[in-house]
C-alpha cells in the first residue's frame, strides 16, 4: 500500500488523459481497478491518515488545540489507541507487517505503530532511520551538515528538514526490508515527495532548475509581497515545481513495482488529500473542503480483475476493502462505494456531503451548495437556487453528525469504565 500525500487526481493520466506525468501509476491502475471518484475524509493529514487507519472519524475534545502541535498530535494518538488500526487487522490474519513512513503525523507519538512488526520512521529525529536517508541530495546534505554545525537552529531548520524528504535517499533501505519478508506481508510506504515544498530529484525534474524550484519555494513559504500575495510567475514555478515532484512519486513506484515483482503482490495507491494550487485563493492543503483538497487518485492492481468505478469511494473504507482483498472471493470493486461521502477539516468546524452530482459544505457561516457536473470547480454557490436539495444534504450532514456525537459519547462512556477496572 503507497500512500503519496498530496498527489492530485487531476494529476494522474488514469484521471485526466491531458496529463502525461504518471505513466507507470495510469499503467497500474489500467491494467487494475482505477477508482475516479475516490475521496478523502479531510483535506490534510491529521484529518485524513487517522480515519483512513481506523475507519472512523476523530471526535473533539478539549485537550487540543490548532496551535498546539503536541496538542493536535495527542489528539490523534488519542483516536488511533481508541479504534483498531488496519494494519492490526492484517497482522491478526497472519500478515507480516512493515512500514517506512515519511510523514511527522504519522509516528509513534501518534500511536500509529500499532499493528507494525517493524516501524520505521523516516525523520530528522527518527529512532529508527538516520537523518542522512532523508535526501540523497547533495546540495541538501551540504546544507544539512553547514547549519548543524552553527550554534542554534538558525531558521528552524530542525523542524523543516524532514519536509524535503526524497524517496531515493531511503529506497534502498526499503529494498533490504522487502528482501527480508515472509508471505504473507503487508507493506506501508507513505511518500512526502508530492507535499510541498515539492523538492525534487535532479533525473525527474523536466520543468525547472535548480534555483526555479528553490525559489519557489521561497515564493510559497513567505510570498513576495506584504500581504503575502503569490505573484503570477511565481505561481506557474510552484506548479511546475509541483508537476515535476508528481514524475517524482511516480518514479517511486516505477521503482517499487520492481521491488517487489518477484512476490506479485496487490497494490494498492491513493493519496491522503489532494494539493490547492491557486483554486479559491489556495495554494497547498488549506482547512477547505474543495475537489482540488478531497479528490485524490486511488487504484487496486493485481486483484484479479479490471474495472474503472465511477461511483464514490470514501477513502476511509479502506480498512475493509483491505480485508476484502485477503479473502479467497472475487475481490467487488463496487462493495464500498457509498452514494454519500463526508469529509470534515480538523478542528471539525467545516463538513461536507458529498454526491455524485453534489457537495454541501456547511462552516459556521454559511451552507454552500456546488454542483459538481456544471460547475466542477466549484465557483458557483447555488444554495438558494436549489433549496430542495440543500435542506436535503443538510439533513443528510446533520444525521451523519448526530451520529458521529453519539459515538463520541459511547466511546467515552465505554472508555471510562475500562480506565475504572470495570467490565461491560
Amino acid at each position: 500500500m503507497v500512500t503519496a500525500d498530496c498527489l492530485r487526481a487531476d494529476h494522474c493520466g488514469f484521471l485526466n488523459p491531458d496529463s502525461s506525468l504518471t505513466p507507470t501509476i495510469d499503467r497500474l491502475a489500467e491494467n487494475g481497478v482505477a477508482f475516479s471518484q475516490a475521496i478523502a475524509p479531510g483535506p490534510r493529514t491529521p484529518s485524513s491518515v487517522p480515519v483512513t487507519f481506523t475507519g472512523e472519524f476523530m471526535a473533539d475534545d478539549d485537550d487540543w488545540s490548532m496551535a498546539d502541535w503536541q496538542g493536535r498530535q495527542a489528539r490523534i494518538k488519542r483516536h488511533m489507541d481508541r479504534f483498531t488500526h488496519l494494519s492490526e487487522q492484517l497482522q491478526r490474519q497472519g500478515y507480516e507487517t512493515a512500514t517506512f513512513t515519511t510523514n511527522p503525523w504519522t509516528t509513534r507519538e501518534s500511536s500509529f505503530h500499532h499493528g507494525f512488526d517493524d516501524f520505521n520512521e523516516v525523520s530528522a529525529d527518527s529512532p529508527d532511520v538516520s537523518s542522512k536517508h532523508l535526501s540523497d541530495s547533495t546540495l541538501f546534505k551540504l546544507m544539512d551538515a553547514s547549519i548543524d554545525s552553527v550554534p542554534g537552529d538558525p531558521g528552524g531548520w530542525s523542524s523543516k528538514k524532514e519536509w524535503f524528504s526524497q524517496w531515493p535517499g531511503y529506497f534502498e533501505l526499503i529494498e533490504e526490508r522487502i528482501d527480508s519478508l515472509s508471505e504473507p506481508f503487508f507493506l506501508w510506504v507513505f511518500i512526502l515527495d508530492s507535499h510541498q515544498p515539492y523538492i525534487t530529484p535532479r533525473q525527474y525534474r523536466e520543468e525547472l532548475s535548480s534555483v526555479e524550484m528553490y525559489y519557489s519555494i521561497m515564493r510559497y513559504w513567505y510570498g513576495e509581497s506584504s500581504d503575502g500575495e503569490i505573484p503570477d510567475r511565481a505561481a506557474e514555478l510552484i506548479r511546475g515545481a509541483y508537476r515535476d515532484a508528481v514524475r517524482s512519486v511516480d518514479g517511486f513506484v516505477t521503482e517499487l513495482s520492481a521491488a517487489v515483482e518477484e512476490h506479485d503482490p496487490v497494490t494498492v495507491l491513493f493519496a491522503d488529500h489532494g494539493e490547492a494550487l491557486g483554486e479559491h485563493g489556495n495554494f497547498g492543503h488549506e482547512q477547505t473542503l474543495y475537489e482540488e483538497n478531497l479528490r485524490v487518485p486511488l487504484f487496486v492492481h493485481n486483484a484479479g480483475t479490471t474495472a474503472t468505478v465511477d461511483d464514490q469511494l470514501p477513502i476511509r473504507s479502506l480498512p475493509e476493502l483491505l480485508t476484502d482483498l485477503t479473502t479467497p472471493e472475487e475481490f467487488n470493486p463496487h462493495a464500498h462505494t457509498r452514494p454519500f461521502v463526508f469529509s470534515q477539516t480538523e478542528a471539525n468546524r467545516t463538513h461536507s456531503v458529498r454526491t455524485s452530482r453534489w457537495k454541501l459544505i456547511s462552516s459556521p457561516d454559511e451552507l454552500q451548495l456546488f454542483d459538481l457536473q456544471a460547475d466542477s470547480e466549484e465557483t458557483t454557490n447555488v444554495s438558494e437556487r436549489y433549496p430542495a436539495v440543500t435542506d436535503t444534504l443538510a439533513d443528510v450532514l446533520e444525521a451523519h453528525e448526530a451520529t458521529q456525537r453519539e459515538k463520541g459519547v459511547v466511546g467515552d462512556a465505554a472508555g471510562e469504565l475500562v480506565a475504572d477496572g470495570r467490565q461491560l
